[in-house]
């Protein structure tokens, strides 16, 4: 195959990308007390050298408060001390050809941890979840019963949020955004998938609030709203901003297709550029990590027939059923994650017809569970995976300062 389609360039907003090959956000562990690592720039600068046409970074936590509230040693963004590294991120992804988008979220949400900080978790409204174990991705399952990593099958208990607290962070999370782009970033992505503290809010499973935050799906998709015209205000119309959720929660009463449509197409109208889905919650991680291909084309598809933005889509390690989905207008971005810790050379293999060369994935969550032991990532199938800063071939060369945006 040719896979014509895969390398069509995009525009999301005004940031023309390539190609039609993103990396995915995932936590990998490689920062240094919340500041962007050397490990980091040369990982990320390894798949952009590597053919792809967008990097999205992992959740980079937009406040002090979210930070504290986990046992994850995210990225941060909340002070002018955590751009420096940042403005080095995007000028070593440029450098490689490539555009940057960061992935910001406020903190955790019924999955947060008091153990960094003895802060109980928030969400939406009160309560805690049991993960059933048979939703759990199978290779995860051994460490969970041996208790090896940090996380377990009962969430602590959670709290409300107050409305105070909303607000506040909502204005914190406007700050951090400005700030990124000031950096040299090319686009933000709001994190509100998975479970995590925006999500909470949007599912029907998680918020039981009363006051203007909770009950219709209007009020249920309120912060969302308030943070994309928070960042609005401050930056202006130009930045291009994204959403991430996941598009059917895969529990008992929770976020549907329908209401994720709806949601994105008021985001849509906010000024909303582009939309990421994946699938699932902690209670429901099978749907985060899946085991096969494809996982989330039909849902993409329905999403897309409801808005005119761009739609990516991850799960889809295949290049054959990956072109296919962006030529079928399925969806058109296809964001790898395991995929390029794997083989960070995939999109060149691709494009060289030496696809039958890709290092795959062998899906064994090796990956995931050092993170969720407090790890730096590793990989079963890729040696280099964690050791990219002593490569010389990933070193940033000079670089202009043509990304500077006195704008935002």
């Amino acid at each position: 195959m040719s896979y014509e389609s895969l390398f069509q360039p995009i525009k999301i907003g005004h940031v023309e990308i390539k190609n039609r090959i993103a990396m995915a956000p995932m936590n990998i562990n490689f920062n240094r007390e919340g500041y962007i690592s050397e490990q980091h720039m040369a990982y990320f600068a390894a798949r952009a050298k590597g053919g792809t046409g967008l990097i999205i970074t992992e959740a980079i936590r937009s406040s002090e408060d979210g930070f504290n509230r986990t046992f994850y040693d995210n990225p941060c963004l909340w002070k002018p001390a955590h751009q420096k590294p940042l403005t080095e991120l995007a000028e070593t992804v440029h450098y490689f050809g490539a555009k940057l988008f960061i992935q910001m979220n406020i903190g955790p949400g019924p999955q947060g941890s008091s153990k960094k900080m003895g802060l109980q978790p928030r969400a939406a409204s009160a309560g805690s979840y049991t993960i059933p174990e048979e939703n759990l991705p199978k290779a995860m399952v051994p460490m969970l019963r041996k208790g090896e990593v940090y996380i377990s099958y009962q969430s602590e208990p959670y709290r409300e949020m107050t409305v105070d607290e909303i607000h506040a962070e909502t204005e914190q999370f406007a700050k951090s955004c400005k700030m990124a782009f000031i950096s040299g970033v090319d686009g933000v992505e709001i994190h509100a998938a998975h479970g995590y503290l925006i999500h909470s809010f949007l599912s029907p499973r998680y918020n039981k609030r009363t006051d203007q935050y909770g009950g219709s799906l209007e009020n249920r998709m309120r912060f969302l709203i308030e943070i994309i015209r928070a960042i609005r205000q401050l930056v202006g119309d130009k930045p291009v901003i994204g959403v991430r959720t996941s598009s059917d929660e895969h529990m008992p009463d929770g976020l549907t297709v329908d209401d994720v449509k709806a949601i994105i197409k008021e985001c849509e109208k906010e000024g909303l550029n582009f939309y990421h889905l994946s699938g699932g919650s902690y209670e429901a991680m099978q749907y985060l990590f899946p085991d096969e291909d494809g996982t989330e084309l039909e849902d993409a598809k329905a999403i897309k027939s409801a808005v005119s933005i761009p739609v990516l889509v991850s799960s889809v390690h295949d290049p054959d059923m990956a072109d296919r989905a962006i030529r079928e207008r399925t969806c058109d971005i296809i964001a790898h994650g395991r995929p390029l810790i794997a083989d960070p050379e995939w999109a060149n293999k691709v494009k060289e017809g030496r696809a039958n060369e890709i290092v795959k994935c062998k899906r064994d969550l090796i990956c995931l569970m050092r993170l969720f032991q407090g790890l730096t990532g590793r990989c079963t199938v890729n040696p280099n995976f964690g050791r990219e800063k002593y490569m010389p071939e990933y070193w940033r060369g000079p670089t202009k300062m043509s990304h500077w945006r006195s704008q935002a």
